[in-house]
């Protein structure tokens, strides 16, 4: 009779390994101490930058539906959520994205899919106040963010 133990003890050793290199890279992503506290995110300059580069284009978009939404311009509010909105996400490099950590995902993903709630709502004709409102707790996704996590622009060494 022939045994095949020696195969499942492989492919168990096989599914180990690869469920705590998912965990690496999906949950923990490249990540250190930081000095103050937060979790360093450690990415190359160029994946730095392209980070911060969307981080930036978010603020200039929530500053256009502010101003927006002081014009009663509801066209404008959903032109400029839209273009910020879940679209935006596929265009984020896959080695990168394996770079940050599940929770830093799950704030930069879910920003991106308000936005498409508040350019929906401008779309239906909500009133401002409201809008407002959704804008000012996607807000605190930022906020969230920006106390858990950085961005070192000088290599930090793994603890």
């Amino acid at each position: 009779m022939k045994t095949t133990t020696p195969h499942w003890i492989a492919i168990g050793i096989l599914s180990v390994i690869l469920v705590a290199i998912g965990f690496k890279f999906i949950v923990l992503g490249s990540t250190a101490q930081g000095d103050d506290g937060r979790t360093a995110v450690l990415l190359e300059p160029a994946e730095r930058q392209a980070v911060l580069g969307e981080m930036r284009v978010l603020l200039e978009t929530t500053q256009e539906i502010v101003e927006a939404l002081a014009n009663d311009d509801l066209t404008s509010v959903e032109s400029s959520a839209r273009s910020v909105g879940s679209a935006a996400i596929t265009t984020m490099d896959f080695t990168l994205r394996a770079k940050l950590p599940l929770a830093f995902k799950k704030l930069g993903f879910g920003t991106h899919y308000a936005f498409d709630d508040i350019a929906d709502m401008a779309k239906a004709g909500k009133p401002s106040k409201d809008i407002q409102l959704k804008l000012a707790d996607t807000m605190n996704n930022c906020i969230a963010c920006h106390a858990s996590y950085q961005l070192p622009s000088k290599p930090i060494v793994r603890r």
